[in-house]
């Protein structure tokens, strides 16, 4: 890998910068604080994102601003690539928002997890680095050198723990905890396959009286097959002659129906001839009734059209006379009004003149003349009335007796009818009246020998009781049978399956048997050969990486310090053990400069180490050095030349405000400070 571009919008110091880095050894040269420790920050960052203990995004993004981002382009294993990461600020905390990694001009947005994934995957990371905080980057391409300090000086377990994590070692103690695991599984399932199997000689014992249990059924069922054949048999002749003796009685049935019939239709014969002969009796009489002598011939509707117009004539001389009678009843009540009026009368209401007595009187006298001449004309219309209506009841009395001698005659005519129709009828009945005779005695003849026939089933019905109790018997003794045989049937797939389960059982245990040999094999071969052989391994590697590490360690510290009568080595645990002229010494005797020249030797050998037991990481190629001159005499400034010289590494960062460390390497960028914003100088 080697970093190709950084750019920086509202990160830390930096409100925007853009820092191109070029191959070879590259110092970022300035006064403390001015920014430079920034861009490393701002790498691992894009790198592998925030980190809530080491690198919070309130760490990164610049006070005031709620949105910044980096940018970092590399160049990995011949590929562009370009990681870009964002922050922003949120109402309690900085967050990192999606992302996008570019590849050959390819660019792919990413959440924060996603691009930290691709990341170990380009620089070809074990896959279990993505749990360890990155922890191979550390060692290999960055830390500071007081973090280093740290290390050397911290537990040591942990260093080690984190040495054999960086070295790829705690692989071998995770193989042997999961090798533990796996034998506890294999002795839990063990003791399973044990308790699964311990009955498997039972099985076999059971499976053997089962098969002789069969056997005996197989036997008895043999026998049942040739009783229940003969069962059948006499079931099936019993059916037979039962079947016979029904189609019998059905014929018997039949007949005694069509007997039925045949009685029901004598009977009406009978109803019917005797019928007709009443027929023709009644017939016989209407003939003999003859009203041809009761016809008279006359015209009585002209005799009656006669007698009324006489009515209408004398009842309209009546009327007239009736009109006269009233009009003189009219006059009569006239005169005596005009009486009582005058009488009454005072004045005359033409001239008011006084009315006198003489006149009253003559009035009186007048109007009593015309009333005697009334009377005598109303008395000589009423004797006119009289006789008129005594007319009309006279000629109504003739009109009732012409209406009965109609009313006779035409009687007479209908019995004259009847005589002619009956006359006419009585040949249909007399001839109806054979047929009848003649059916009747058709059907009596039939009766008669549908009784002779029915003569010959008289014993059926006893002999279809006998076949039918015969039926019953042999079918409840083919049911006896065939239930016996449907038992054994039942035994025989009861024990068939049985057999077949207990099969099945005994294979299954077999396998489990088999299995609980390859599982105490397996458990075997855990405990007394693999945790053995995965711990030869771990000492193996771990002595090897111990060899070359202690021999690097001491191969640099001896370049960065000028005195032969300290030295530096390894103990077992990884911890650098310091001795001057043969006697081991306190870390902490150390001048400034050798404590910064130990953690720097140490740093790295560890790199080397690192990389050459992981020859397929793409980080090998580049370093990046923190302040790795702190304390240092000029003496071991000029010393450093020979270590970077030696480094032979494609890109080397140094970070730090020696000036002198200018003239070692062959690309320098300063930055400065102004006014709380950084800048490239």
């Amino acid at each position: 890998m080697r970093v190709k571009r950084v750019v920086l919008d509202n990160i830390r110091s930096y409100t925007h910068a853009e820092i191109d880095f070029p191959s070879g050894s590259i110092l970022l040269s300035g006064n403390i604080g001015s920014g430079k420790s920034t861009i490393l920050m701002a790498v691992e960052f894009a790198l592998f994102g925030l980190k809530r203990s080491e690198l919070s995004g309130a760490s990164l993004l610049r006070n005031g601003a709620d949105k910044g981002s980096v940018g970092v382009f590399l160049e990995i294993g011949g590929r562009e690539i370009t990681i870009g990461r964002a922050l922003k600020r949120g109402s309690s905390s900085v967050s990192q928002e999606a992302g996008f990694i570019e590849e050959n001009g390819g660019r792919k947005q990413l959440t924060a997890i996603e691009i930290k994934q691709r990341v170990l995957e380009l620089l070809n990371y074990p896959k279990e680095a993505l749990t360890k905080n990155e922890m191979l980057y550390r060692y290999t391409v960055y830390v500071s050198q007081e973090e280093m300090k740290q290390i050397l000086l911290g537990d040591k377990e942990a260093r080690l723990n984190a040495l054999r994590q960086v070295f790829g070692i705690d692989r071998f103690r995770r193989v042997k905890e999961n090798a533990k695991i796996v034998s506890s599984k294999a002795g839990e399932r063990k003791k399973e396959l044990l308790g699964s199997t311990s009955d498997l000689d039972a099985k076999k014992n059971l499976q053997a009286s089962r098969a002789i249990e069969l056997d005996s059924v197989l036997k008895e069922l043999g026998e049942a097959e040739p009783k229940a054949e003969i069962a059948a048999k006499e079931a099936e002749n019993a059916r037979a002659l039962l079947e016979s003796l029904e189609q019998d009685i059905k014929k018997a049935a039949e007949l005694r129906k069509e007997l039925a019939v045949c009685e029901q239709k004598a009977r009406l014969y009978e109803i019917q001839k005797a019928n007709e002969e009443k027929e023709l009796k009644r017939l016989g009489e209407k003939i003999k009734l003859n009203s041809s002598e009761l016809i008279s011939g006359k015209d009585f509707a002209k005799e009656l059209s006669e007698r009324r117009a006489k009515i209408r004539q004398v009842e309209a001389e009546m009327n007239a006379v009736s009109a006269k009678i009233h009009g003189l009843n009219a006059r009569k009540n006239a005169c005596g009004e005009l009486k009582k009026k005058i009488s009454m009368l005072d004045k005359c209401p033409a001239c008011m003149q006084d009315v006198k007595e003489e006149h009253k009187q003559r009035i009186h006298s007048a109007e009593d003349e015309k009333l005697a001449e009334i009377e005598k004309e109303f008395n000589l219309h009423s004797g006119s009335e009289k006789a008129l209506r005594e007319a009309v009841s006279k000629i109504n009395d003739e009109l009732d007796l012409i209406y009965e001698e109609e009313k006779k005659e035409l009687l007479a005519k209908a019995s004259l009818k009847e005589a002619e129709e009956a006359s006419r009828l009585k040949s249909s009945v007399e001839e109806k009246l054979k047929k009848a005779g003649d059916e009747l005695l058709a059907a009596t003849e039939k009766k008669e020998a549908l009784i002779a026939g029915l003569a010959m089933y008289a014993e059926l019905e006893k002999k279809h009781v006998e076949a039918k109790k015969a039926l019953e018997a042999s079918g409840s003794a083919l049911r006896q049978v065939e239930i016996r045989k449907a038992q054994l049937e039942a035994k025989k797939e009861m024990a068939l399956k049985a057999i077949e389960e207990i099969a099945n059982e005994i294979k299954t245990k077999e396998e489990l048997k088999k299995k609980l040999e390859k599982v105490s094999m397996l458990k075997e071969w855990l405990d007394y050969y693999f945790m053995q052989l995965a711990d030869d391994m771990e000492k193996t590697v771990m002595a090897k990486a111990h060899s070359e590490f202690n021999l690097l360690l001491a191969k640099w510290f001896s370049m960065l310090v000028d005195n032969e009568s300290v030295a530096i080595r390894l103990d077992t645990e990884f911890t650098p053990v310091i001795e001057q002229n043969g006697y081991e010494i306190d870390y902490g005797f150390l001048s400034g400069g050798e404590k910064t020249a130990a953690a720097l030797a140490y740093r790295l050998a560890l790199n080397q180490v690192v990389n050459n037991m992981m020859s397929d990481i793409q980080t090998k190629d580049i370093i990046i050095l923190d302040e790795p001159t702190d304390g240092f005499s000029d003496e071991q400034l000029e010393r450093m030349k020979r270590v970077l010289d030696e480094l032979s590494i494609g890109q080397v960062i140094i970070v730090s405000h020696e000036q002198k460390i200018e003239s070692f390497v062959e690309n320098v960028i300063r930055f400065e400070k102004s006014g709380h914003e950084s800048r490239i100088a």
